[in-house]
Parts: C-alpha cells; structure tokens; sequence
C-alpha cells in the first residue's frame, strides 16, 4: 500500500522506505529503500530491481516491529534489537544520501 501511495503522490514526497515489503507499481528503485530480513523469503522472491536493498542477515519480517511472531515467519538468528539497529542505520544512510 505504502507503495502505490507513493506512486501517486511522489510530487509532494521525497522517498519511500520499506521494511519487509517490496516496491509495487511505478516507483523508482533510486527513490525507495528495500529493507527486509534474510528469512523474509516472500519479499526477497519479488525484488526485481537493484538498487537501495538492504538484506538483514538472520532478520524476519515481524522484527521489524513489535506486534510477535506472524503466520509464516522463520525464528529470527538474531534479536529484535540488532535487526532493528541495522534498519535505523540503513534508514540514516538513504536519508543522508538523498540530502543537498
């Protein structure tokens, strides 16, 4: 949802950040930043571009929150805390990246 939101209103936003989804519809991979967990499989299977991913090795898609473990998902091989470390950082670092 998130990011056919932004398709239509990209005129009024600077970028896209997405945890544990992947970009749908007319969005530049040079706008947006992919950031999911390595046992995440259902995200990483639909990633068909090449720029701005950020893969959490050990991550899962509920880590990136705090509501508990979802339908599906792999145990995560590391804590919440880590995966959530490295997502801030990567968020910093697309942020930073897209400033003048």
């Amino acid at each position: 949802m998130a990011s056919s939101y932004y398709a239509k209103h990209q005129d009024t936003l600077d970028g896209l950040i997405l945890l544990g989804a992947y970009i749908y519809g007319d969005v530049s991979d040079q706008d947006a930043l992919t950031i999911y967990g390595s046992f995440n499989q259902s995200v990483e299977d639909k990633i068909d571009y090449t720029q701005n991913i950020v893969e959490i090795e050990g991550g899962n898609h509920a880590q990136f929150g705090n509501y508990g473990k979802q339908k599906g998902d792999v145990d995560a091989t590391i804590s919440a805390d880590e995966q959530q470390t490295q997502a801030v950082n990567a968020i910093h670092t697309f942020i930073q990246s897209r400033l003048p």
